[in-house]
């Protein structure tokens, strides 16, 4: 799926790469594998998120069930 597929399928204006936000937070890299980063661009395309919200959302559950 394409960009223009993604703006006429979900019906925006705007892409959601187009928002640049501050962040006034230290933040830190952390590097996944290509495939996993992929379904979660595709994830939060389609749901309209946020990726680092989205992924700092999976990993605190993660802690939780874990700990």
């Amino acid at each position: 799926m394409g960009l223009d597929d993604f703006l006429k399928n979900t019906e925006k204006k705007e892409t959601p790469f187009g928002v640049k936000e501050k962040i006034s937070q230290q933040t830190k890299l952390i590097k996944v594998d290509e495939d996993v980063h992929k379904e979660l661009k595709i994830f939060t395309a389609k749901t309209g998120a946020n990726i680092k919200e989205t992924a700092e959302q999976a990993i605190k559950e993660f802690l939780e069930r874990n700990n």
